[in-house]
């Protein structure tokens, strides 16, 4: 399995100047090659000697990868689209979908692979461009104690050079070895939602709410008020640094909310964990005014994401079923009907939370969507 980790590196200002250089070089490249693919021109037997680019081979070469890949995603993309319309136009609806055009890489950023960077405890090693000539630089970089360990014996994947909040980072993706699936043990189904961020049901009976929802609203409304503030005041670079802040403190949330669940899942003796699909749940979901805003800020992908690499880590799978009515069906009677507020009362006498239903519904739902193979790369 892959995953990423975020280095902050500290290079000198003539290795900033180099590192700058090298990575506006890299997408100005990749975005040359995708404008001659989409003016017609194959770039399926490009090579680094067609190209005239301030930059190291190895970089060239990831520059070419890295066009194709933009390409290929772009006919998929472009070809769904042709398929979409052509069923639209058998139904008789004047609805055209337009096919999309292609991508043009903005921010500065580098791609190097494996062979061609070092991880060391106090440096990272990769290739620039100096006079002209390809030559590697030695970057100081702080590793934490977790990293070293992790970074000690390990195969790595691709580093990303990228600046972020006005740093310069390098992303490094690594492997890490999985458990083998449990083959015997409890089921556990989860409700994710806005007031009780996540709830379990185990079917071995056990019941746990996870994190607090009017929290998370409540800090969600005050980061908007200062945003609000600041664009009146026009401090825009303050308005991207409270978007970042916040940002931050909710993708925290939602790894504490992810490892509490497997957590729990691990001491249950849990084979598999099930989710909602809750795909296009933004339009297809019915709230009320004051938690719409709400239901459009809050990730609920990226919190099934994070719990499915981790119950992958402890050994753990994680499956899909679909969410249709799973938090107004009676587990005891099988009648649907919409709850009332957090309360789920049924004409057969059973009562419960709307949430705890939900979770109930989809530990025993056998309407399974699939379940995914996430790589939590940072690759784009």
């Amino acid at each position: 399995m892959q995953l990423s980790e975020t280095v902050k590196v500290y290079p000198t200002e003539y290795q900033k100047t180099l590192i700058i250089e090298t990575m506006t070089e890299y997408i100005d490249l990749v975005n040359r090659l995708v404008s001659d693919a989409a003016s017609g021109h194959s770039i399926a037997k490009t090579t680094t000697a067609d190209l005239h680019a301030d930059l190291p081979s190895a970089l060239a070469n990831q520059c070419i990868r890295d066009a194709k890949s933009i390409v290929r995603k772009h006919c998929k993309f472009c070809h769904k689209a042709v398929l979409k319309n052509r069923s639209l136009a058998k139904r008789g609806s004047n609805i055209i979908t337009k096919t999309p055009n292609f991508p043009i890489l903005k921010k500065p950023c580098c791609y190097i692979n494996n062979q061609n960077f070092k991880v060391k405890d106090n440096a990272i090693e990769f290739p620039v461009m100096i006079d002209g000539k390809s030559k590697r630089i030695s970057v100081p970089v702080k590793l934490t104690k977790r990293q070293k360990f992790l970074f000690s014996d390990t195969k790595f994947g691709t580093m990303r050079i990228v600046i972020k909040n006005h740093i310069l980072v390098a992303q490094i993706v690594y492997e890490i070895a999985e458990l083998e699936l449990k083959t015997d043990g409890n089921i556990m189904g989860i409700d994710l939602g806005i007031k009780c961020p996540a709830v379990s049901y185990c079917s071995d009976g056990s019941v746990k709410f996870y994190g607090n929802g009017r929290r998370n609203k409540y800090m969600r409304r005050h980061y908007a008020y200062l945003r609000k503030k600041l664009q009146t005041s026009k401090k825009m670079k303050a308005v991207k640094r409270i978007n970042d802040k916040e940002q931050r403190i909710m993708r925290d949330i939602d790894h504490k909310l992810s490892h509490d669940i497997v957590e729990t899942a691990v001491a249950h003796n849990v084979k598999v964990i099930k989710l909602e699909q809750l795909q296009n749940i933004r339009s297809t979901t019915r709230t009320s005014r004051k938690n719409n805003h709400s239901l459009h800020n809050w990730s609920f992908y990226r919190l099934a994401q994070f719990i499915e690499y981790k119950a992958r880590l402890a050994g753990i799978l994680v499956e899909y079923v679909n969410p249709a009515y799973t938090s107004q069906t009676c587990p005891i009677c099988g009648h649907i009907h919409h709850a009332d507020d957090r309360n789920y009362i049924c004409k057969c006498g059973f009562h419960i939370h709307r949430d705890l239903l939900g979770a109930m519904n989809i530990c025993s739902s056998t309407e399974f969507v699939g379940n995914r193979q996430t790589q939590l790369s940072d690759r784009i």
